[in-house]
């Protein structure tokens, strides 16, 4: 029995164990089949996987093509509009350049219109009271005041110092000068017929003059006009302008010389007239003087026997019999703001024993800075003069360059040569800086250094410094400045 038991056991066991087995060896395979299954899902997943690691670095490459592309359309894009802004300015400048220069024109063009519209009220007054034969003309002044005629006043004032005798022809001493008061009276005495008297008090000298009293023609035929009377001769640029509308204290050296300081003014008439039908301005002049008489009055002072003098004597010329004056000008139009402008003078007397005459040449630039106060002037003058009866020939030069900062302030600089008038064995040459400020139209102050050499073979070399303080001041139309 317990032999059955036991058989009955261990056969149990045997079974059990064959079934266990069995068992083991299914899962191993489902295992083993399992992890097949796990590693070709996983060799999908990483085909997968790279598959879409691709694609996405495919999209990243565009994506920063793309990127590069928009980064270039940016920068041409401001390129682009950098450049149109720049466009823009320019056409912006030229537009306001062009509306100035035109504005300027129109605004020229409108003071030609006025002119011209009082020239042709001016004729139609006339025409009307020719018309009328029982009326009597009226005449009007500048203003077109009834019969009265402008009136203004002047006076030039100047501090003088200098470190020798050694001066400026007239003015010698370190003082304070008055030296004129000019009452100057204008006014039309008929259509086209403008008189000027110029009254002048020499405060230093104690006497009162008549610088200037004429008839002025002003539309005569052909363009032409005539003037008759006492006035400065319209000879060279310095002679024929007043001393308080010059851009400098004293008088060029070349022009006291051979002229004297206070210049050449004589009784006579002037004709000028335009050249017609060429394409450049011309003025051709000719004129007739009283003459007969020195340029430069003779002083002479006493003291204790012995004449006193600077250390040069300065000769003037001297003109015998009635003196002419013949001319040509021209101007040439560069640019709308620069001219040229040249000229030549001839003075001669009529004396049949010997002739004195005095050659004149100018030449000037003029350059006007657009849409600006600014104004850049080179005036330049040759001077000579020739003595039969002495046998002498005299020369002088200056050369001026003045520069105009705004309507206040403007800045010269001028240098002059010049023999001694009829005292050709010694010339004297001077450097002078100018410096001008304009407190209103018609009053300025000036201030202007002077450093000359005088050079003789008789009396040998001498040198001076000098100063000038001047002071202008003026009531009225006639006190204005003169424009260049």
């Amino acid at each position: 029995m317990v032999k059955i038991f036991f058989f009955l056991v261990g056969c149990s066991f045997f079974l059990f164990d064959n079934i266990s087995f069995a068992n083991n060896n299914v899962t191993l395979n489902t295992i083993a089949s399992e992890l097949q299954q796990l590693r070709d899902a996983f060799h999908k997943m990483e085909e997968d996987y790279k598959a879409k690691i691709e694609n996405l670095e495919e999209q990243l490459a565009g994506q920063k093509t793309e990127k590069e592309l928009n980064a270039t359309i940016r920068e041409v894009e401001r390129d682009y509009k950098t450049r149109i802004r720049t466009v823009e300015e320019l056409l912006g400048n030229q537009k306001t350049e062009m509306e100035q220069d035109y504005g300027a024109k129109i605004r020229t063009l409108e003071e030609l219109l006025e002119e011209e519209r009082t020239r042709s009220q001016e004729e139609y007054t006339r025409i009307t009271q020719r018309a009328g034969t029982e009326t009597r003309p009226f005449f009007y002044g500048t203003k077109g005041s009834l019969m009265n005629p402008d009136v203004s006043i002047i006076g030039d004032t100047f501090y003088h110092f200098s470190d020798s005798k050694f001066g400026v022809g007239e003015f010698t001493d370190e003082d304070l000068y008055l030296r004129e008061v000019e009452l100057a009276i204008q006014g039309y005495i008929y259509p086209g017929v403008r008189a000027e008297f110029y009254p002048v008090w020499e405060v230093e000298e104690g006497k009162v003059g008549i610088e200037e009293a004429f008839a002025n023609f002003l539309t005569l035929p052909f363009n032409s006009n005539l003037l008759v009377g006492r006035h400065r001769i319209r000879f060279g640029l310095v002679n024929p302008i007043h001393q308080h509308y010059r851009d400098y204290v004293d008088v060029p050296l070349a022009v006291q010389n051979l002229l004297g300081a206070e210049g050449y003014t004589d009784d006579g008439i002037n004709f000028s007239v335009m050249v017609p039908k060429i394409s450049i301005p011309v003025e051709l002049g000719f004129g007739i003087f009283d003459g007969d008489k020195p340029l430069a009055e003779e002083e002479k002072e006493e003291e204790e026997g012995i004449r006193t003098s600077q250390i040069f004597e300065s000769e003037p010329v001297e003109f015998s019999d009635h003196v002419f004056l013949a001319k040509i000008n021209t101007n040439l139009l560069i640019l709308s703001n620069f001219d040229i402008s040249m000229g030549y003078h001839v003075l001669w007397d009529g004396n049949s024993s010997g002739n004195t005459a005095i050659h004149n040449g100018q030449f000037s630039l003029r350059y006007r800075f657009l849409n600006s106060w600014s104004k850049l002037l080179w005036q330049n003058e040759l001077y000579v003069a020739d003595d039969d009866n002495r046998d002498i020939t005299s020369k002088g030069f200056y050369s001026f360059i003045n520069y105009t900062y705004n309507k206040f302030f403007d800045a010269g600089f001028r240098y002059d040569w010049s023999e001694l008038g009829t005292n050709d064995d010694s010339h004297i040459w001077a450097l002078n800086p100018i410096f001008t400020w304009h407190l209103t139209e018609s009053s300025y102050v000036r201030a202007q250094y002077r450093y000359g050499e005088l050079e003789s073979s008789i009396s040998g070399n001498s040198s001076v410094n000098e100063g000038f303080i001047q002071f202008v001041w003026g009531l009225g139309p006639h006190a204005h400045s003169l424009e260049q």
